[in-house]
Order: structure tokens, then C-alpha cells, then sequence
């Protein structure tokens, strides 16, 4: 004998009316299954900086940023001593890491030199320029899964590895450029950087705000650095900075 509840073709058996009672019950229940979906939270890189007293450099050029490309997407990535990555599809940043971190490169430069970005401007030539060429080895977060703090939450850290160039650009510039000596400024210098650091996300380690709170700090780091070392490269003088090496 035939088990009519267990049939694929139990629908079947049924009125009509009730066949339509089932298919909205389905429809309904389906409708819940999509509605309880998390909706994402987004965030954003934008770093906040000081603005220097005074400073000469008027045209900046922040190109797009080098990043891995296990980085470059718009959800946060985890990251264990072990190498496992844990992608977090309801905790985005509002685009892919390498464009918040040039925007929050091209925001916090401006902010810092009191200058506009070309880049992004539409700004025609005929005036002196920076041209900013940053590639991000690293910009991890990074958790400890065998420690925890005495709170109970997870030790993670930010751990960034960045090398950048600033080149100026002087249209004025003449043709037969002076040969280098100790005192010349020349039209188009080029200034290769990098530096590297850790920052502790805290006791809070396990809360996401803080963990986007630090790595806005780190991209301060990195706006502070560059920016010291445009000023360098506009008056000609070595960049002195703890923990940046230039050549």
C-alpha cells in the first residue's frame, strides 16, 4: 500500500483548495528562509591625521595601491599564526581593501600637506607635482588562536609591510638636467621608501569595530610616513623617521 503523506506525488491527492493552501504555506516559508539572511555591516578605512603648520607641496598623484590578491575584497579577512584565512561575507569594508586604501592614502595626504589630489581632481598639469606609488605586502589581521587575553577575547593584530616611491614632477624642468651635487635641487627627484609594523588590536579583539579602528591607525601610520617623506623630497633633505627607511 502506498503511503500517501511520503509520495513524491502527495500534492497530487490533495482538493484543490488545499494543494493552493500548501503552496502558499511554501511560498511563505520561503520567504522567511530569505529574510532572516544578516544583512552586512560596512565600514570604511578613512584615516585621521593632523595637519601640518605649513608645508609647500600644492599637487599630490596617489595612484592605486599594490595589494595580494587574497586581500584585495570587500569582506574582512581573518587570518590564524597558522595561514588559514577566515572571510567574514557580513563584515565588509564599502569597496575592495585596495581602493579604501588608496582613497584613505589620497584623503589623509591631502588632509596632511594641505594639497589636492590630482588623481581623483581631473587636475590639468603646468604646476609641481608628487606622484605617490604605494604597493602593501601586508595589511593582515592577524589572530592568535592559543592566546587569549584575561577577558577571554581573542589577541589580533594589524601587521603591515608597505614600500612607496615619490617622484616630483616638474614641468618647468629643463631639457639638460644639472649633474647632482650636495647642495642641488633636482627638478625630478625620485624617493624609494618602506617601513613595517604591528599594531595590537587590544582587549577587544574580538569586536570588529576595533579591529577597523586599529587598522584605520596603521593607515595613519603609513599617511604620516609618506606625507614626511614628500616634504623630504620637496626641500631635498633625508627623510629622519623611526622606523622608515628611505634611499
Amino acid at each position: 500500500m502506498v503511503n500517501k503523506k511520503n509520495s513524491p506525488h502527495f500534492m497530487s491527492y490533495l482538493p484543490q483548495s488545499s494543494r493552493a493552501g500548501c503552496g502558499l504555506l511554501l511560498a511563505i516559508v520561503g520567504l522567511i528562509g530569505c529574510s532572516s539572511s544578516p544583512t552586512p555591516n560596512y565600514y570604511t578605512l578613512t584615516p585621521t591625521v593632523k595637519p601640518l603648520v605649513s608645508s609647500n607641496v600644492r599637487v599630490i598623484e596617489v595612484l592605486p595601491v599594490g595589494l595580494p590578491d587574497r586581500l584585495n575584497r570587500a569582506p574582512l579577512v581573518l587570518q590564524d599564526s597558522s595561514g588559514k584565512s577566515n572571510v567574514l561575507d557580513n563584515e565588509r569594508w564599502t569597496s575592495t581593501l585596495a581602493a579604501e586604501l588608496r582613497d584613505g592614502l589620497s584623503a589623509g595626504l591631502q588632509q596632511k600637506l594641505g594639497a589636492v589630489d590630482r588623481y581623483s581632481s581631473g587636475m590639468t598639469g603646468g604646476k609641481v607635482s608628487y606622484r605617490v606609488a604605494t604597493d602593501f605586502s601586508r595589511f593582515d589581521i592577524i589572530e592568535h588562536s592559543n592566546t587569549r587575553s584575561l577577558m577571554g577575547a581573542m589577541n589580533r593584530d594589524i601587521e603591515v609591510a608597505v614600500a612607496w616611491i615619490i617622484k616630483r614632477d616638474d614641468p618647468a624642468r629643463p631639457l639638460n638636467q644639472p649633474t647632482a651635487t650636495h647642495n642641488a635641487v633636482l627638478p625630478n627627484r625620485q624617493l624609494s621608501c618602506r617601513m613595517a609594523f604591528t599594531d595590537a588590536v587590544g582587549a577587544d579583539g574580538n569586536k570588529i569595530v576595533d579591529i577597523v579602528s586599529v587598522s584605520r591607525q596603521s593607515l595613519s601610520k603609513v599617511v604620516e610616513a609618506i606625507a614626511a617623506s614628500v616634504v623630504a623630497t620637496e626641500a631635498n633633505k633625508a627623510v629622519v623617521m623611526e622606523g622608515v627607511t628611505c634611499s
